[in-house]
């Protein structure tokens, strides 16, 4: 007991030079602050929540200004050992290396602070140390610390300058695409989105081309007949490859990632007020209806809508979000990876003569001088690998691989195939787990438990029956296109007896903010289920401590089959556009400011309904029964939605309780899409870095098939979003 309190005596024992702390301390304080930076940052984004972007921008300026402060002390202090040297450089290549391989970087650009701490370390260095080793290793890893840092900042100029040009070469290029095809014998009438004939969009190798101005027409002259040029067409032409054909990838697995890559090339114009030519096209309609999201009977799977744009979102992401679009804009990044190995070795080498400076009669204040540098080198060395992994097992390599095998025939054999085969297995990154968030107002009424569906999202596995009445929605507006904007009547039918009840209903979508339209129909859906429930299910639950995520109603209360899948598909996207409204900034077309405003007069109006209320079947009784308001004028969000609901259940009595829920599952599948295809692109970019919203995936979708016009307007951030 006294040894360690002498210990902890010489540890914390003021330096005579600086009346500070030891070295140690700081060394050890600022080690542990780079890493909880790291650990917190690692964790995604912080996006919805003030306070911890507030407490990652104050970590992030802490941990720049500990580290300057240690290497001042460092040089201050009075006493002096080869463990400054080695801390020094430690720790300047900690900081760089969290800061730059994070996974949700907000900035890919390094600040001028990372040279100058660089050079500070470097300082140290030039005292003589007292073995030669030990200068020639910390000299090695500062060295390449610097190349990495002046090689990352001159790429990344450069590669955003690249990305800028090719981003405007692909917007001219898809001008004329369609003239381009029909050159070569397949134009736009007769495209065909299963064998992609007609559909020369860009994969890779457009920087590699050779671009002229043909002034006044600016159009872009690309030599066609290069062989580095990789469309799409010229993908599936490969039908008797042995990786690519038609029998060897029949599903479309390897094809459909550079699919992906290209639609990924098409959407990103619309963060950047560029032009989409190709929605004037109704080519591109039919690649999304003929082609992903061709029916089961039609030999497809109905996943594979889903699975390329997941892949197509992920690329988006990292464009965003991450730096893999700056690691990949020249090929495979090499250099990078060799600069990250060659760390690793020479780091690991430096551990041993690390081990031996105590014995060379250093400063006795020094107590843990090898445990702190060996804690160091090993979250570097595990840093270091964790980002060579990220760069290798990444759908950008996947493309990459598939580029260099299509354009090197001396690389098409059986080895080839056989590492790429592999390669597609191990790759899951970006993989969506096609989990939807859930929201019951009922439920999460009150501010606590709505503050901890922020921070922790209560989620649910997107069933079959909902993908498919999603995707079969999606189907048919592409046959109807005019039906996005008419959802509403679209979900009572298209008969007489439809129209009919379209126009007792009509109140119901009669709103000027999408945000009322989703808290009036999911208060009305949320009512509905109650009373599904039955009188004993509804007596005994207790609404305040269940989940959203599950269904509250058991699949023998529904009639049939049909009224089971329609009361999942309902209550699934009523509680997930409700959830749409908890994350910011909301997924939804109205102004931000306005949405949560609403949002949060509702939620308190629920609160102080059904507070006293203890079963689902006090909640009904006391807003159902209570919901009729004199002249149809209703005072509240909250008994409007109620009224809905009763309306509902008595248009649909219990031997026609189906279609009640037949018409909750066609407005919320319609509602969806009219969502998808209204809100901001600026709004999706957000949340990308999550791990995406099913939203998303259906915008992407419908820019493809050109519902969102050839330009999105009013694009520019709204205020409020900007100082979330």
């Amino acid at each position: 007991m006294s040894t360690m309190g002498s210990e902890l005596g010489r540890l914390f024992k003021l330096d005579q030079a600086t009346h500070t702390a030891n070295v140690e301390v700081w060394v050890m304080l600022t080690t542990l602050l780079l890493v909880v930076k790291f650990a917190i940052d690692s964790r995604g984004p912080w996006f919805f929540n003030k306070f911890m972007v507030l407490s990652l921008q104050f970590l992030e300026g802490l941990n720049s200004s500990m580290v300057t402060y240690s290497l001042a002390l460092m040089q201050l202090s009075s006493s002096r050992n080869d463990f400054f040297q080695v801390w020094g450089v430690l720790m300047v290549t900690l900081r760089y290396s969290v800061m730059v391989g994070r996974p949700y970087g907000r900035s890919k650009k390094l600040t001028l602070s990372d040279m100058m701490s660089s050079l500070w370390s470097a300082n140290l260095l030039r005292s003589r140390s007292s073995v030669l080793l030990i200068a020639i290793l910390l000299w090695s890893i500062w060295l390449i610390n610097a190349a990495r840092i002046i090689g990352y900042f001159i790429s990344s100029e450069r590669a955003s300058r690249i990305n800028q040009e090719n981003m405007r070469l692909v917007t001219d290029y898809m001008r004329y695409e369609p003239e381009l095809s029909s050159d070569s014998g397949s134009g736009a009438g007769a495209a065909d989105p299963v064998s992609m004939r007609g559909y020369k969009y860009l994969v890779c190798g457009e920087d590699e081309q050779d671009k002229k101005v043909a002034a006044p027409l600016f159009r872009f002259k690309l030599n066609m007949e290069h062989e580095k040029l990789i469309t799409t067409e010229s993908v599936w032409s490969l039908e008797e490859d042995k990786l690519l054909g038609g029998e060897a990838d029949a599903d479309n697995r390897f094809k459909d990632v550079c699919l992906s890559f290209a639609l990924y090339k098409l959407l990103r114009r619309r963060f950047h007020n560029l032009p989409s030519h190709e929605a004037l096209h109704h080519k591109t309609r039919r690649l999304v209806l003929g082609g992903l999201l061709r029916l089961p009977q039609e030999g497809h799977d109905h996943e594979r809508a889903f699975r390329v744009t997941e892949v197509e979102l992920t690329f988006l992401k990292d464009c965003f979000h991450g730096n893999q679009a700056v690691m990949f804009v020249n090929g495979f990044p090499l250099r990078r990876l060799l600069l990250s190995v060659l760390l690793v070795a020479a780091l690991s080498s430096v551990a041993y003569p690390v081990y031996q400076i105590p014995s060379r009669n250093t400063d006795s204040r020094v107590t843990r001088g090898v445990p702190v540098s060996y804690a160091i080198i090993f979250l570097i060395i595990l840093k270091e690998l964790w980002e060579v992994y990220v760069y290798v097992f990444s759908q950008w390599t996947k493309v990459w691989m598939l580029y260099v095998y299509i354009t090197e025939p001396n690389l098409q054999c059986s080895l080839m195939r056989g590492v790429l085969r592999v390669m597609f297995r191990l790759v899951t990154r970006g993989q969506w787990d096609q989990q939807v968030g859930q929201y019951n107002i009922f439920i999460q009424c009150s501010e606590w438990k709505l503050v901890m569906s922020m921070l922790r999202p209560t989620t649910t596995k997107l069933q079959t029956d909902v993908k498919k009445a999603i995707l079969e929605s999606l189907r048919g507006l592409l046959q109807s296109p005019q039906s996005l904007g008419s959802y509403f009547s679209s979900a009572f039918g298209s008969d007489d007896q439809g129209s009919i009840v379209v126009e007792r209903f009509s109140w119901a979508n009669d709103f000027a903010a999408d945000t009322h339209r989703i808290l009036v129909w999911h208060i009305a859906t949320c009512l509905c289920e109650m009373e599904l429930c039955g009188e004993a299910a509804a007596a005994a639950h207790k609404p305040f401590w269940l989940r959203p995520s599950r269904l509250f109603v058991h699949r023998s209360r529904a009639t049939s089959e049909a009224m089971w899948a329609h009361y999942n598909v309902a209550v699934t996207l009523s509680n997930y556009c409700a959830y749409l409204l908890t994350r910011p900034p909301r997924l939804v077309p109205d102004n931000n400011f306005v949405s949560i405003k609403v949002f949060d007069a509702v939620r308190a109006e629920v609160f102080s309904a059904t507070r006293r209320c203890k079963s689902f079947q006090d909640i009904h009784h006391r807003l159902v029964g209570k919901a009729a308001v004199p002249d149809g004028k209703y005072e509240a969000t909250v008994k409007m939605g109620a009224e809905l609901a009763r309306q509902l259940l008595e248009t649909y009595k219990d031997d026609n309780r189906a279609a009640a829920w037949q018409v909750l599952a066609n407005f919320w599948t319609g509602f969806l899409l009219h969502l998808a295809a209204s809100t901001k692109a600026q709004r999706h970019k957000t949340h990308l870095q999550g791990q995406g919203e099913l939203i998303t995936h259906l915008w992407a979708l419908l820019s493809h098939a050109g519902f969102l016009g050839t330009i999105d307007q009013g694009e520019a951030v709204d205020d409020d979003e900007a100082a979330e």
